[in-house]
């Protein structure tokens, strides 16, 4: 089935906007460990990706058109937990040494090592408490990423007046409102049918 363009009426110029999107991101990717089954596909992202070398550039339609990522990483979780455990090892090590010494008072081994491992606490528990924040995000707006995904991945753009639309729908809007369309008025319009 051939897509016209609502602006010039034309179909030699229309692509897929998730064809326009790859078209317009390379990848130079060395070791890489792909992300298990994902509840929403969204484009691989470096965070995703936990490639040691990687490289990816896009031009600007394609960040544009781009699917957005989520706000939660399921690696960002563990740092602040690595962080903390290392903090617990560094608190315990020194705790014992400081108790090694002569005449320790208990006062001094529980809570000067807080002075070398303050700063990894803070940081481990800010990270684990922010990405605990992002799941949370997540989790609510997961069914509306849903609805807007089904939209994406409908939508053509037209290179020739550099428009995306959704076919059928006989809308178009410039590449940069690509966000704003698939979670803001298109959503809106589908509830109120």
């Amino acid at each position: 089935m051939e897509v016209r363009c609502p602006v010039c009426s034309e179909t030699d110029q229309v692509v897929a906007v998730p064809g326009a999107v790859a078209a317009g991101t390379t990848y130079k990717i060395g070791r890489v460990r792909l992300p298990g089954a994902r509840e929403v596909a969204d484009l691989p992202m470096a965070a995703t990706l936990g490639a040691s070398k990687h490289v990816m550039s896009r031009t600007q339609l394609a960040v544009w058109l781009s699917f957005p990522s989520r706000h939660y990483t399921p690696w960002a979780r563990n740092q602040g937990y690595v962080l903390l455990l290392v903090a617990a090892l560094v608190h315990l090590v020194v705790s014992l040494v400081i108790a090694m010494g002569q005449d320790p008072k208990w006062g001094e081994v529980l809570l000067a090592p807080f002075c070398l491992t303050g700063l990894f606490w803070g940081f481990g528990l800010l990270n684990v408490l922010g990405s605990y924040g992002a799941r949370k995000r997540d989790h609510v707006e997961a069914p509306a990423r849903e609805q807007a995904l089904a939209v994406w991945e409908k939508l053509a753009y037209c290179a020739r007046d550099n428009v995306a639309f959704e076919p059928g729908v006989g809308v178009s809007f410039h590449p940069s409102e690509t966000r704003e369309y698939i979670f803001g008025f298109r959503g809106n319009g589908r509830q109120e049918r």
